[in-house]
């Protein structure tokens, strides 16, 4: 029991890790709960839950500085309780819910206290010192781990009460704080994402979205399949651009010998 507890903390600490790091997918519920059925003895209640729990978080995404419930911690616990209750799907889906809301507070609190870091490196950056800002990003790894790790070992060891338990000390007020946070960190990630595409002579991109969506009613796949082919376009007028301009630069300095 207790080697399972540990070995699911571990995998918790190693996908919320990668969701911030390397990005391979394990952060999904999907594969996250499949691991943790594996870890259990249990893949096809694994396979059942999380599965089923991707369904759910299908719109489950970041946009800007937002974070969204963390569905790998919650598909974790959810496979873990249900399959160590005998509970099945049901029990799996209403242990998955509150662990992933806990975390989400959990990791938006981690990554408050990690901005220490990126004024350090800021800081090493004005001075020059660019070693310093490689580990500084690094610094941030520990505390994102323990984010992961620590409430999946504690909710598969107490059980899912534990989960709700935790939920129901925490005042209303900071869920509601939060609550409006969550809404405003959207839009500010948007007003980044919109000034980059406004620059560097990607606003006609936004502006071809804008009219497939607007006024020729396409979905999402047909604007993302039309912008994937006017990008390829866009990217052979420029490369064949710079090669014919690297080509009379080479001919003009021929000519110069």
């Amino acid at each position: 029991m207790l080697l399972q507890c540990l070995l699911l903390a571990l995998w918790a600490g190693i996908c919320t890790v990668d969701e911030r790091t390397l990005w391979t997918g394990t952060p999904k519920a999907i594969l996250a709960g499949s691991v943790a059925g594996v870890i259990m003895g249990d893949v096809t209640t694994g396979l059942i839950i999380s599965g089923t729990l991707q369904m759910m978080w299908l719109a489950n995404s970041a946009i800007g500085a937002y974070i969204p419930p963390n569905e790998a911690t919650g598909a974790i616990i959810g496979v873990a309780v249900a399959i160590m209750s005998g509970g099945g799907l049901a029990t799996g889906l209403a242990v998955a819910v509150p662990t992933a809301l806990l975390c989400q507070q959990i990791i938006m609190l981690t990554n408050t206290l990690n901005i220490v870091w990126i004024h350090r490196a800021d800081a090493a950056i004005e001075s020059g010192d660019f070693d310093k800002v490689a580990r500084y990003n690094l610094l941030g790894i520990p505390l994102s781990f323990v984010a992961g790790s620590v409430p999946v070992f504690l909710a598969s060891y107490f059980g899912g009460p534990a989960v709700e338990s935790v939920l129901g000390l925490i005042p209303s007020q900071v869920f509601d704080g939060l609550t409006v946070a969550a809404g405003i960190i959207p839009a500010v990630g948007m007003g980044m994402l919109l000034m980059m595409m406004m620059g560097k002579n990607m606003w006609i991109f936004l502006l071809l979205g804008f009219v497939f969506a607007a006024y020729l009613n396409l979905g999402t796949i047909a604007i993302s399949i039309l912008g994937i082919c006017f990008a390829a376009l866009y990217d052979l007028i420029i490369n064949k651009k710079d090669s014919g301009t690297a080509t009379s630069q080479t001919v003009e300095e021929e000519y110069d010998l």
